[in-house]
């Protein structure tokens, strides 16, 4: 019996961090402060009374096709009151980063951040590419997604502000 009650409880202080721990809708956003492709540093902290738009990506072609949906958002939004990110959450090098947004059909129309630490990834415990946060202007996260179109983001997010 003791042996069986300490398998379990190692098994659940491993298993945890894979199965949970994920922020979910309605925890605080978990901090970060990262740097744009242009050099811009970007702190989740500092955009409290702002509605942020995260998109979290690798390199592929899922996360083109949403970056592509989040620039739509960006046309029909044009407030202060959103910020639009992108994320390379995989912790690819500039140069690969650089490379990969050259073959989009058009330029991103926000910010593209690197994460070459990957503290995102680990923060947000990613499982999907991409995957889509919506963070409220109390810095709270009000939804995670998969791929999610511009369609069903823009009357979620004026709502949100």
């Amino acid at each position: 019996m003791r042996k069986t009650l300490s398998f379990v409880i190692i098994s659940l202080l491993f298993a945890s961090p894979v199965f949970g721990g994920a922020p979910v809708s309605g925890d605080k956003a978990p901090n970060f402060t990262l740097s744009s492709l242009d050099g811009e540093k970007f702190s989740l902290n500092a955009l409290k009374g702002k509605v942020v738009l995260l998109g979290m990506f690798h390199i592929c072609v899922p996360c083109m096709n949403q970056a592509m949906e989040l620039n739509k958002v960006r046309d029909e939004i044009g407030s202060d009151k959103l910020v639009v990110l992108g994320i390379n959450t995989s912790g690819d090098s500039r140069e690969a980063v650089e490379k990969y947004l050259k073959g989009f059909p058009e330029a991103v129309k926000f910010p593209y951040l690197l994460d070459p630490e990957m503290s995102l990834h680990k923060a947000y415990i990613q499982r999907d590419m991409p995957t889509v946060l919506i963070i409220d202007r109390e810095g709270v996260l009000k939804a995670r997604t998969p791929s999610v179109g511009a369609d069903q983001l823009v009357p979620y997010l004026k709502k949100l502000m």
